[in-house]
């Protein structure tokens, strides 16, 4: 797939650069050792028919990790924890040396793990946000968290709640996704539990989600359902291509109208990043299928990679970031072609939710133990049952919001008894037994290696439940080797 050959010198030497930028020594080092590596191995996903264009995409991504690193290099990895959602009382505002708005602040809420930077005087810098225009007190802000140059804590600001900068396009949906929740939680008869849970999994939005059933979701290892992301699109795609195939002949009209649609979601929904990359690699996809040629989730998601970096280089450090793109190509590693040839089409409806369930929890282990400090083995066989079962509840969601807000004809019953179907599914999965918080540091390079690990393993033919324990062995090695190095 030649476009890795383009995301692996981003995905390692972007934050080399940016972490080791004023050791050239030790930047021009790993660069050298990198372009060796990618032209002589015989990895059949990093082969490209030309080698002139192999060396061409090498050159290329390091050329772009380099370019961005002045972005990023202000980020020491030791103590980024990567997305940060905080509420901030603003007080007061300066510029800088080159006209960059930053603005005193205090922290007044954040999430559990960040407890301790409540009330902690803190500049956020707003260079990535564009026309920013301050008239609030109160911001909600999404970045980086790194400490500056005269030890002063910072969030490098790359996403504000508080849209004072749309435009005009992008203003109506965030208008339409406002009023969306309130005529949801004001006008409908469901109850105040199946409202938040109809919020959540359409917008993403978990903020009107009671604690109590919150943790259900997270101690069963269910949370995920409610991010956003390729299940949700996936699903999205496959009922509108279904209906447009009724009703449209022409294929490239077809794609271009699903593209659409889902664009329109990603913006109603604040374009998270897991959402993000899910609709980059649909649409490449889409793309590539229309070309006629022989359509690659390994290419699609290193381009939605490639894409995602350069619109916005600190996404790499966020958790959903992370996360997204790890699991996805966990999941693609998982499913080879071999496997999808060998399995019986019957045993198929019961080895692939097992197999998918298997690569999400082995994807996502290493980052949720790092990042919130959560093991959920109970979630490989909690997901085999719920995630099946997302597609049918995702028809009834659409079906409910569609005579709801259409015909203003309220079926509440039918939501209503999905969501305590669903509760009482979760009951079941419900001990402590399988559910821990472990707190371990665990050093940042592991997150760039795994997945360079993953792909440099495409070579190895094996059964789904020998690359299971492989993965979780690697992963154990790095938490091994970061309670005796860094704890």
């Amino acid at each position: 797939m030649p476009s890795l050959n383009l995301a692996i010198p981003i995905i390692i030497l972007a934050p080399v650069y940016g972490y080791f930028g004023k050791n050239c020594t030790l930047a021009i080092t790993t660069t050298i050792a990198l372009i060796i590596a990618l032209l002589f191995n015989s990895v059949w996903v990093l082969k490209c028919r030309n080698r002139i264009t192999k060396i061409l995409l090498i050159i290329l991504g390091v050329f772009i990790a380099y370019q961005n690193s002045i972005i990023v290099s202000p980020c020491p990895w030791e103590i980024i924890k990567c997305e940060e959602k905080m509420l901030i009382t603003a007080t007061g505002i300066a510029k800088g040396d080159e006209g960059l708005v930053k603005i005193g602040a205090k922290i007044t809420k954040t999430s559990e793990y960040k407890k301790h930077l409540l009330k902690e005087n803190i500049i956020l810098n707003l260079e990535r946000v564009n026309n920013f225009r301050y008239d609030s007190s109160k911001l909600e802000v999404k970045g980086v968290l790194y400490t500056n140059e005269k030890d002063q804590l910072t969030i490098f600001v790359y996403k504000l709640k508080e849209k004072l900068y749309f435009n005009i396009f992008e203003k109506f949906f965030r208008d339409l996704h406002d009023r969306y929740i309130c005529k949801i939680k004001n006008y409908s008869k469901l109850k105040k539990d199946t409202q938040s849970f109809l919020i959540a999994l359409t917008t993403g939005n978990k903020e009107s989600f009671e604690n109590n059933n919150k943790n259900l979701f997270i101690r069963t290892g269910t949370i995920h359902l409610f991010a956003v992301s390729g299940l949700h699109f996936g699903i999205l795609y496959l009922i509108f291509k279904l209906i447009l195939n009724v009703l449209i002949k022409v294929n490239t009209i077809k794609s271009i109208i699903v593209i659409i649609i889902l664009y329109l979601y990603l913006i109603f929904i604040n374009e998270p990043i897991s959402a993000t990359r899910a609709f980059l690699m649909l649409a490449f996809w889409e793309i590539n299928s229309l070309s006629r040629k022989k359509t690659s989730g390994l290419s699609s998601i290193a381009l939605a990679f490639i894409f995602s970096y350069i619109t916005n280089p600190l996404s790499i450090f966020s958790v959903s970031f992370q996360l997204s793109f790890t699991i996805v190509l966990v999941i693609i590693w998982f499913f080879n072609e071999r496997f999808e040839n060998n399995i019986n089409k019957t045993l198929g409806l019961f080895t692939k939710p097992f197999t998918a369930s298997l690569a999400s929890f082995s994807g996502s282990f290493l980052i949720l133990l790092a990042s919130f400090n959560q093991f959920v083995p109970i979630a490989i066989i909690s997901n085999i049952l719920l995630v099946p079962l997302a597609f049918p509840i995702m028809i009834v969601c659409i079906i409910y919001c569609f005579f709801f807000f259409v015909f203003n004809i309220d079926l509440y019953f039918i939501l209503n008894s999905s969501y305590e179907l669903i509760f009482l599914i979760l009951k079941i999965f419900d001990t402590n037994y399988f559910y821990d918080k472990i707190s371990v540091t665990i050093t940042k390079i592991s997150y760039v290696l795994l997945p360079i690990i993953v792909i440099f393993l495409f070579n190895i033919n094996l059964k789904p439940i020998y690359k299971f324990f492989i993965i979780i062995l690697i992963q154990v090695l790095f938490i091994t080797f970061s309670i005796q190095f860094l704890n």
